[in-house]
């Protein structure tokens, strides 16, 4: 994992950064610190895996990020939908950089780009669509990036990879399950039943199976799956732990967990 010194040691050597966040809670999978760390340097604010997310949120928080003077995309990295653009703005910065360094008499120098980001939202996946071929390991489940790793793009763009950072505050519980439920924080997990909770309770904010109580739904899936205990009781846990790997999945819609201010 990274720490925001290792990030500061890097960002004296990198142009831009490309700071991936989960579309589906863009405020709150952004490192609390981060933001100071890299307030002296380019930066593009990536909102990925927006296929999973509310479309409408979406264009709400590029909206939001992008009046603050923040350059903001989504994408979803598996599919390389919204690479187009990302790539565009790679290149106008390269651009700049190669006409700075012109003007300098120096000869042209690949744009140095450094992807950053808690676990799981897709990093390295981003990185092998940028790159067009894979070149980092991609997994389902944080932790996957062990080391940083500099990925060249022709003679564009030199891009380094790094591990997921450390930093997200946990001092707000529903923050913390609800990153939980999208697998970013890694380590020993919580308790499949309260991050389920805690999920469903904002999924019925939003029109999802609202008129059902958490253990009715839970028992309900268990039910339909076979999860069940001698006896015919629900095994709730099993069905708590289908219920998080099917939402981050998408299987149960397109949903945001949190909207801009």
């Amino acid at each position: 994992m990274l720490t925001s010194f290792d990030i500061k040691r890097y960002l004296k050597i990198v142009d831009v950064v490309l700071e991936v966040v989960e579309a589906r809670l863009p405020a709150s999978s952004r490192p609390s610190e981060l933001a100071s760390v890299l307030k002296a340097k380019e930066a593009i604010l990536v909102l990925n895996k927006a296929d999973l997310a509310n479309p409408l949120a979406t264009r709400r928080w590029l909206d939001y990020y992008r009046a603050q003077g923040q350059l903001a995309v989504d994408m979803n990295s598996q599919t390389g939908e919204g690479l187009p653009g990302l790539r565009q703005l790679l290149q106008k910065l390269a651009n700049d950089k190669k006409e700075k360094l012109s003007r300098r008499g120096i000869l042209h120098s690949p744009l140095r780009v450094m992807v950053v980001g808690i676990p799981n939202v897709g990093k390295s996946s981003l990185l092998n669509r940028l790159v067009g071929r894979a070149v980092a390991r991609t997994g389902d489940r944080p932790g996957i990036t062990r080391g940083p790793q500099w990925v060249r793009k022709f003679q564009e763009w030199e891009v380094l990879d790094t591990p997921g950072i450390l930093g997200i505050s946990q001092k707000h519980e529903r923050i913390t399950l609800l990153l939980y439920a999208l697998g970013c924080i890694p380590g020993r997990e919580a308790p499949p039943e309260k991050v389920a909770e805690e999920l469903i309770y904002v999924l019925q904010e939003q029109g999802w199976r609202r008129q059902e109580g958490f253990e009715e739904i839970l028992d309900s899936l268990g039910r339909e799956r076979g999860f069940l205990k001698p006896g015919g009781e629900v095994d709730r846990v099993k069905a708590a732990q289908l219920l998080l790997r099917e939402f981050r999945q998408g299987k149960l819609g397109r949903f945001t967990l949190e909207w801009p201010p």
